[in-house]
């Protein structure tokens, strides 16, 4: 599927084995010991940009010696803008054992789509320019440490591409479409939280139940072996043993050595290879309130309505029921009637799939999807009901604070994960706004779209 999966800001490059810091060596020598290393990607937003489209030319490694290592080398344009605090992977490949300073990377023909969301929702597409009009523009990034990697190793980077800084606005707020990169790196693990795969989607190639794996087409043409174990968790009445071709899954996992996904959530979203997924830009109802058309932002698609990618479009839903909608990923944390024909908001995440003839698409059912919010921690708003259980509110000026209509309210539960917090205690103690990131569900059982988050993070600086 091409451009299945728009990749953004944040590049954790890991490299398979055994530790960041374990068995330390340097590369050189005809015939060096080697480490594999995956590419995924993240981002730290700017609210009002739906799409970053940059060329990802390449991405090399810097090591002792003055010896590199490519990570990334066939030019690929990815969308830094579309997966806020979500992880999608991007490549895999070798490198020496050593031990790496900084990464240089080559980008080109930035691209940016913003929201305009007065007096109804518009998005305005500008080509950006990198400084001095330099295209393709290079940047070298350190890191805080250095990282080792040892022979058959597991050590990683995580790498925030800050939409926030490195896009220009001018005095009204208006983006300008200078981009000047910011970028912050540091080492990450495999099976660390901000080292997973939180968001993968793909079209089902293969499955093997002797095997307990399934073959996944996932983005820029790559396939890949995902497992499954007593511990994955697949939405209601799913297994492998009827998994069958074809199919639209969704993945959550971590990788192995081999390159291969070991899943913690497998989700079969739909039984068709037609879809799109994207944001919520607006809606239609009807008397009962029963959502009749949904117009979207679409920022990933199947192969046969590639087109759409980067443009808006309504989608009528009116003939579906509430049979048909569908919450990702879903682990009892909410009710599934939460997301229902008449629970659909501004700023939602949606995958609708369906089927695709003579250039009609047709609905066929609606998931819910994970998806991140940027914000400003609005201080004093901390409910805690015990350990983090509870919930607080940030400002949003994006399209989720356009839904809302003021500050969103963020819940936590006790299996959220707070990075770079401790947890909602110390956000009840802070008494300045700082911004955050949550990963989660946006929810309005009541009418009023709530924040359900599994994930907090506060960006790196």
């Amino acid at each position: 599927m091409k451009k299945l999966l728009g990749l953004t800001l944040l590049f954790a490059l890991c490299l398979m084995g055994l530790g960041c810091a374990s068995n330390s060596s340097s590369g050189g020598g005809s015939n060096p010991q080697t480490a594999n290393v995956f590419v995924t990607g993240e981002d730290a937003p700017l609210p009002s940009v739906v799409g970053f489209n940059v060329a990802l030319n390449s991405i090399t490694l810097n090591g002792q010696g003055n010896t590199t290592a490519t990570v990334l080398s066939t030019p690929t344009t990815v969308d830094f803008a579309r997966l806020v605090g979500l992880r999608s992977p991007l490549s895999f490949s070798s490198v020496p054992a050593n031990t790496y300073a900084s990464a240089t990377i080559v980008l080109a023909s930035p691209v940016i789509n913003y929201i305009t969301l007065n007096p109804s929702p518009t998005v305005t597409t500008l080509n950006g320019t990198f400084p001095n009009n330099q295209n393709p523009y290079t940047v070298t990034v350190n890191f805080p440490t250095p990282m080792v990697v040892g022979t058959n190793g597991l050590a990683g980077l995580r790498m925030d591409f800050d939409i926030r800084q490195s896009l220009a606005v001018d005095g009204n707020g208006q983006i300008t479409g200078a981009v000047n990169p910011v970028i912050f790196i540091k080492a990450t693990r495999a099976s660390d939280p901000d080292g997973q795969i939180t968001d993968l989607t793909g079209g089902l190639v293969s499955v093997s139940t002797s095997n307990s794996s399934f073959v996944l087409q996932g983005p820029y043409g790559r396939q890949l072996t995902v497992y499954v174990n007593s511990n994955t968790n697949f939405n209601s009445g799913w297994s492998i043993n009827n998994m069958a071709t074809p199919a639209i899954v969704g993945v959550q996992g971590a990788f192995q050595a081999d390159g291969s996904l070991m899943a913690t959530g497998v989700e079969v979203i739909t039984t068709s290879r037609s879809f799109v997924s994207g944001r919520v830009l607006a809606l239609t109802t009807n008397g009962s309130n029963q959502v009749q058309q949904i117009t979207m932002w679409v920022g990933e698609t199947g192969a046969d309505m590639v087109s759409d990618i980067d443009s808006i479009q309504t989608v009528n839903v009116s003939l579906l029921d509430n049979s048909n909608f569908d919450i990702c990923f879903f682990n009892g944390a909410v009710t599934e009637s939460w997301f229902s024909n008449t629970t659909v908001v501004v700023g939602q995440r949606v995958f609708v799939g369906g089927s695709y003839s003579n250039s009609m698409f047709t609905p066929e059912m609606i998931s819910l999807r994970l998806q991140g919010v940027y914000g400003m921690f609005v201080p004093a708003s901390v409910t805690v009901d015990s350990g983090n259980l509870g919930s607080f509110q940030m400002s949003n000026n994006g399209l989720v604070g356009y839904s809302v209509g003021g500050p969103v309210t963020v819940n936590t539960f006790n299996l959220t994960y707070f990075n770079n917090l401790t947890g909602l205690g110390q956000l009840q103690t802070q008494t300045t706004s700082i911004p955050l990131v949550t990963r989660g569900l946006l929810l309005a059982p009541n009418g009023n779209p709530e924040v359900y988050a599994g994930f907090v993070s506060e960006p790196s600086n």
